[in-house]
């Protein structure tokens, strides 16, 4: 029997044990990937090859305080700005609290120069831009609401006392995002009374090396105005988001610590009940003449292969969710659920670690063990 196939027999040995092992050791790591995923997606938010050239300008009070429709004006004329465009958060609900999805109002007109990465009818476009009740909406957020074009949806405010009746005249596609609704900025203005303000415009720059001239000038601008700005590229945006939230990754690393340490008595309390049961063949094979190293190998081995195919599984778990509609189960926080190829290895590296680990001690205890010993423990 060669050496790989007795490895093999032994942890196949107690069927049940080792499914609910290896089961255990998977999902254990599944939890793994998921936090490690989710926190690089919020961390690292996927931005595409245009994201260098927006930047975000908005109050530096808070996100939520208004500025004048009429500073687009001025920012327009600042060297090196392509395209200025008003983005007014909206927040409003659908239904229920549950329904939360990003809803913004936008300039029309603008919008796709401004959105390159998304895509929709140049028709349906077009009636966005002439009709002042329209709504563009993600083919996500279509799907999750069985919306088809032409109804009429309601947003309840929660930020503004108004709420917003928009027809759906169209939808769009992204590979980044496709989860928000797209209502025309005049529109809102025109149901809250035309206050003519807007929570931040986005602006794009000419070129990347642009940026940092076109931040100093948009703050320069405006200082001293009764509504100072703070402008900033859209990663920085996203990230201002997510630091909202508080310190994630202390909590989500904290939670793996727990995670891992939780696997490891796991299969350190299935592996000391193996060798328990391995004694009389410990002994056997230590009068046969095997070395103490041959028999540390064997035990190892064994912990490794069964911690290994827990953590193929927790990969095979992680590789599924892809195709899951993730943005539903997160509100639209986190679009899609893309694993990276180093968090796959991370988790089969975690996996054959914590199985070596686990075997190491009751591994060493049994191959150090004399035939005497081992028959006495037999009783």
């Amino acid at each position: 029997m060669t050496f790989s196939r007795f490895v093999y027999k032994n942890a196949l040995r107690n069927k049940r044990r080792t499914f609910l092992t290896v089961l255990s050791i998977g999902l254990s790591l599944f939890l793994l990937i998921t936090l490690r995923t989710v926190m690089s997606f919020l961390f690292n938010p996927p931005l595409n090859d245009n994201s260098n050239l927006r930047l975000v300008v908005k109050r530096n009070t808070s996100f939520t305080d208004q500025m004048p429709i009429s500073y687009q004006q001025k920012l327009e004329k600042i060297p090196h700005v392509r395209t200025v465009m008003p983005f007014n958060w909206f927040g409003g609900m659908y239904k229920e609290p549950k329904n939360f999805f990003a809803n913004i109002a936008v300039d029309p007109e603008r919008m796709a120069q401004m959105f390159t990465d998304i895509h929709t009818d140049p028709g349906e476009m077009k009636i966005f831009g002439s009709k002042r009740d329209a709504a563009i909406v993600g083919m996500e957020l279509m799907n999750q609401f069985d919306w088809k074009v032409g109804d009429r949806i309601t947003l309840q405010g929660t930020i503004y006392p108004v709420n917003v009746d928009c027809e759906i005249v169209g939808t769009y596609t992204s590979n980044y995002r496709s989860s928000s609704f797209f209502m025309r900025w005049d529109y809102l203005n025109e149901m809250m009374d035309k206050p003519n303000t807007t929570s931040s415009f986005w602006l794009m720059a000419d070129h990347p090396d642009s940026v940092p001239s076109i931040i100093d000038a948009v703050d320069a601008t405006f200082r001293n105005s009764p509504a100072e700005t703070k402008t900033e590229t859209e990663k920085a945006f996203v990230l201002g988001f997510m630091s909202m939230l508080g310190n994630l990754q202390v909590l989500i690393g904290s939670i793996a610590g727990v995670v891992v340490f939780t696997m490891l008595l796991v299969t350190a309390s299935t592996m000391a009940m193996t060798i328990r049961e391995r004694l009389r063949e410990v002994a056997i094979l230590k009068s046969l003449g095997y070395p103490r190293r041959l028999i540390l190998t064997l035990i190892l081995g064994e912990a490794g292969l069964i911690s290994f195919l827990g953590a193929l599984v927790a990969c095979l778990i992680g590789y599924g969710m892809g195709f899951a509609p993730f943005y539903r189960y997160t509100q639209g926080l986190v679009e899609k659920f893309i694993v990276a190829p180093e968090t796959y290895g991370m988790a089969l590296g975690a996996g054959i670690l914590i199985g070596v680990i686990s075997g190491a001690i009751p591994a060493v205890r049994a191959s150090g063990m004399t035939i005497t010993e081992a028959i006495r423990k037999l009783g």
